[in-house]
């Protein structure tokens, strides 16, 4: 035992000896502190521009740092209210401020870069003097229109015809129909209607409905002349998602295509007292639906279909179910029509904020303003003796014009 001892104590501290030597050479671990986001702002110290017209303001922004986190903006200036006393108010949200107010004076605009809890501060001054131009707030100026096929239309035997006699009903403070599904009327302001941040910008007055239909909406897109060549070019259209935009029974890209009636077919009546002619216009469209719509009895010699246009001819856009029902215990007589929420002409609210706007795959799109509106039925609804859904447009308007003066 002693002899086993004596060889043994040896090894047992040659062994310890050795395992504290590989411990002491391992290196030691080290955690590296977790770097702050560093944010730099490099943004020029003056703009100059005119009233109602546009300056781009674009920082130049570094992000260190920033572990994959995304940055926030937020554009303030202050603005002085009713009650005299200056306040911030936010005007934009996005990386470049697209400046533009109808006042002149000078505008110190602030801007805010923040991730997490680090924030970085820029400001800049803006210029705005006046153009010395005369603005009035409605778009009065007539760019387009096409009326679909309905009794209540002017019918004319050329487009010109048609086109002067609705500018002029415009400028008289009128109303010009529009018909069925897809018919549509532009028109233009004489300055850019604000995108106020947070606000509704302009209005949309359709005629006003009768006791059966008290509401006919219409939709709405928007265009900004970003190129300013005074046209609402092809890829300057953006559609107001309104609240039935995302809706199930929403049909986008809708295009129905109206058929001239014969004038001299024989009338095909129907079993209901009303029914002058269930065989007077037909129609087809881009999802295999074909259909006919009926003349009435009151209306059997008005021509719903315009006399400038062909045999045919077609109307597009976001066709839009709307709730019909026939409270007249089957007789056709009389309706009860529903409306729409918002975002839309012709219902109790037709206020629209700019922010609305989507592109043609459904995005949010951020615009300045606007410089043209285009008004169109989304609607394809008969309402029995009462003939087909229509609208009668009134006029456009900037909501922020007043408060300009």
């Amino acid at each position: 035992m002693k002899k086993y001892l004596k060889y043994s104590l040896p090894l047992i501290t040659l062994v310890a000896f050795y395992a504290c030597s590989n411990d002491d050479s391992k290196p030691e671990e080290t955690v590296e502190p977790v770097k702050e986001a560093k944010i730099g702002i490099k943004l020029a110290s003056e703009f100059t521009v005119q009233n109602y017209d546009v300056v781009a303001i674009a920082p130049e922004v570094t992000i260190e740092n920033a572990n994959g986190k995304t940055e926030s903006y937020q554009w303030s200036t202050k603005i002085t209210g009713k009650d005299g006393i200056a306040k911030d108010s936010i005007i934009g949200d996005n990386k470049t401020l697209l400046f533009i107010t109808p006042k002149a004076a000078e505008y110190v605009v602030d801007l805010k870069v923040k991730i997490d809890k680090i924030e970085k501060e820029a400001s800049t001054k803006v210029t705005v003097s006046e153009s010395g131009k005369t603005y009035t707030a409605k778009a009065v100026t007539l760019i387009d229109f096409l009326p679909a096929p309905a009794y209540n239309i002017d019918n004319y035997s050329t487009k010109e015809e048609a086109f002067e006699a609705a500018k002029q009903s415009l400028q008289d403070g009128g109303s010009v129909a529009l018909g069925a599904f897809g018919g549509y009327i532009v028109t233009a302001f004489d300055h850019t209607v604000i995108n106020v941040h947070g606000k509704r910008d302009f209005t949309v007055q359709m005629g006003a409905g009768n006791n059966t239909i008290k509401f006919s909406p219409v939709s709405i897109a928007v265009a900004y002349d970003a190129n300013k060549n005074g046209k609402a070019d092809e890829n300057e259209w953006y559609e107001i998602a309104g609240s039935e935009y995302n809706k199930s029974t929403t049909v986008k890209n809708y295009e129905l295509t109206y058929r001239k009636p014969n004038p001299t077919a024989t009338p095909v009546a129907g079993a209901l007292s009303w029914q002058y002619d269930t065989e007077y216009l037909s129609w087809t469209d881009n999802k295999n639906g074909t259909g006919k719509i009926t003349k009435t009895l009151n209306r059997r010699r008005v021509n719903y279909y315009p006399e400038w246009q062909g045999d045919s001819y077609t109307l597009k856009g976001t066709k839009i179910a709307i709730p019909v029902k026939d409270v007249s215990d089957g007789a056709g007589t009389l309706f009860n029509v529903g409306t729409f929420a918002w975002g839309y002409g012709g219902i109790a609210d037709p206020s629209i904020d700019i922010s609305w706007a989507v592109d043609k795959d459904g995005k949010k799109v951020h615009l300045p303003g606007v410089d043209f509106v285009k008004v169109y039925v989304p609607t394809f609804a008969a309402v029995g003796a009462n003939d087909m859904l229509t609208a009668l447009f009134e006029e456009v308007s900037d909501l922020h014009f007043k408060a300009a003066k």
